[in-house]
């Protein structure tokens, strides 16, 4: 399962904990390929069991998270596209180029951040794209992982139920499972 969320925004804590669930609930291996280390540089390679590689990587495991922050990676077949936005006009900027050169995404995930803006106005700009998930940007949730070198799975609710959305609709993990999944990883560490 090859998974593309593109967008040129920070978006390393969602890609951190659906990498880790979907690790928990699949029980295979999970890769998160990034054309842009920044924040995955900390984690030396690995974090909770998820394997973590720069674009370069070769050897790829059956599930792979393409976090990706210019343009789009290549050669990839059959792939779960998501695009990823704030408000900043850059990351907009990058989303209708990504419109205008690739397929159109199963989701745009909207990073929301305090601002005049809010989800009408993305409905507004983006009525082609008819599927929306948001979640509240958490500079300190991005930067504490960061400093630990980990993840942790107590997150704010509308974090939480933007990744179970994510993993429910576009990732194959049933519903019902969910909570339990929580759970399981909580326990697993």
């Amino acid at each position: 399962m090859n998974i593309v969320v593109a967008g040129e925004c920070e978006k390393h804590d969602f890609m951190l904990v659906a990498a880790v669930l979907l690790k928990n609930y699949f029980n295979n291996e999970v890769m998160i390929i990034s054309d842009n280390s920044r924040h995955y540089q900390y984690f030396e390679g690995e974090v909770s069991g998820v394997k973590i590689a720069d674009s370069s990587a070769t050897v790829k495991p059956e599930i792979v998270l393409y976090d990706w922050h210019h343009g789009y990676p290549e050669g990839l077949e059959d792939e779960v596209v998501a695009y990823a936005t704030t408000y900043e006009r850059q990351a907009m900027e990058n989303v209708d180029l990504l419109l205008n050169q690739k397929r159109m995404p199963a989701v745009l995930l909207v990073i929301e951040e305090e601002c005049g803006l809010g989800l009408k106005y993305i409905d507004r700009y983006y009525p082609v794209i008819s599927s929306q998930i948001s979640y509240i940007s958490s500079p300190e949730r991005k930067i504490d992982w960061v400093h630990d070198g980990r993840v942790n799975l107590k997150v704010d609710k509308d974090f939480a139920e933007a990744v179970n959305d994510f993993l429910v609709e576009f990732c194959n993990v049933p519903k019902v499972d969910i909570k339990r999944l929580w759970q399981y990883a909580r326990k697993r560490g």
